[in-house]
């Protein structure tokens, strides 16, 4: 029996308009609740925006972060939760918040009735994002939404191939990534995007931000390309390089197919992967680490 699941990778505006912080803080929110009524006039089941979208365009300094997203949670909640229900849609927010007197990097899931479903707090936090006082998690929560089992994991989790390893293991059929990266948009970031459904036998969906619609995309700007990607590594749907979503419908029931992976024969390679891994030889993975001093790329000739 077929499990459809429409998924919409909502790929935001770059930039922001506004005079100061907060009315900048409102432009994102502005935008958001826009684009994801499309995804929801558009039939998405769950839809998915970008990496702390709240405070896209908007400086960052540990004196100022906590007052600008103190409200946010409570904000998230009160402008996404109608369009949810209305739309019979799940939404994954990710914002930048304080909680329980905390900045978090979070991804506030709400589910297709509209309901606070739960959060996941990003494990991997840059050095940046901890100089303004973000404190990071140490979970790696599923969640069961819009009939399906989901995971997230945010921006530089996805550096570490274990973040999407451990989601996977805790049930997830869909992993959302939603970040920031930038860069040369090649073959690096091309893998970036491909391999954790590889790895894992999951759809993967990246989630970035669009360039102007009157720009060209550039080498360094925000990389764009929210799409869904099959188990397989096929792209199903590509936003490309500006505003827009990515929207298409998958078959949860109809897994990755392998031939000759584990033995003869066409089989369904998920299982397979999982039976044949050996986490008795896997200590290395949990071994302390002693943190090595940063090096300094060396300066042209």
């Amino acid at each position: 029996m077929k499990r459809l699941l429409a998924i919409a990778a909502v790929q935001l505006p770059s930039d922001t308009p506004g005079e100061s912080n907060a009315a900048r803080q409102r432009a994102n929110f502005e935008a958001a609740e826009f684009w994801l009524k499309q995804a929801g006039k558009r039939g998405a089941n769950i839809a998915c925006l970008g990496e702390t979208f709240n405070m896209v365009g908007i400086e960052k300094k540990r004196r100022t972060v906590p007052l600008l997203t103190r409200n946010a949670h409570a904000e998230a909640l009160r402008r996404f939760s109608p369009i949810a229900k209305k739309h019979r849609m799940a939404i994954i927010a990710p914002i930048t918040a304080m909680i329980d007197d905390l900045v978090r990097n979070v991804a506030v899931v709400i589910d297709e009735k509209g309901k606070f479903a739960g959060q996941y707090f990003k494990v991997h936090c840059i050095e940046h994002e901890t100089d303004y006082g973000v404190v990071p998690g140490d979970e790696w929560p599923v969640f069961k939404v819009a009939g399906a089992k989901i995971g997230i994991q945010i921006c530089h989790d996805n550096s570490f191939p274990e973040s999407a390893r451990c989601l996977t293991l805790n049930g997830a059929e869909v992993i959302f990534w939603p970040h920031l990266m930038s860069g040369w948009g090649g073959e690096f970031m091309d893998i970036l995007l491909r391999a954790p459904a590889i790895h894992n036998g999951i759809h993967h969906v990246p989630v970035c931000y669009g360039c102007a619609p009157d720009k060209s995309w550039m080498p360094g700007m925000l990389l764009g390309r929210s799409s869904i990607i099959g188990p397989d590594a096929t792209i199903l749907a590509d936003a490309g390089r500006h505003p827009g979503i990515a929207l298409t419908t998958i078959d949860l029931a109809a897994p990755r197919i392998a031939e000759m992976f584990t033995r003869p024969g066409s089989w369904v390679w998920k299982p397979d992967m999982l039976n044949d891994r050996r986490p008795d030889t896997y200590e290395s993975f949990t071994r302390p680490h002693k943190r090595q001093q940063p090096i300094r790329a060396s300066k042209p000739q």
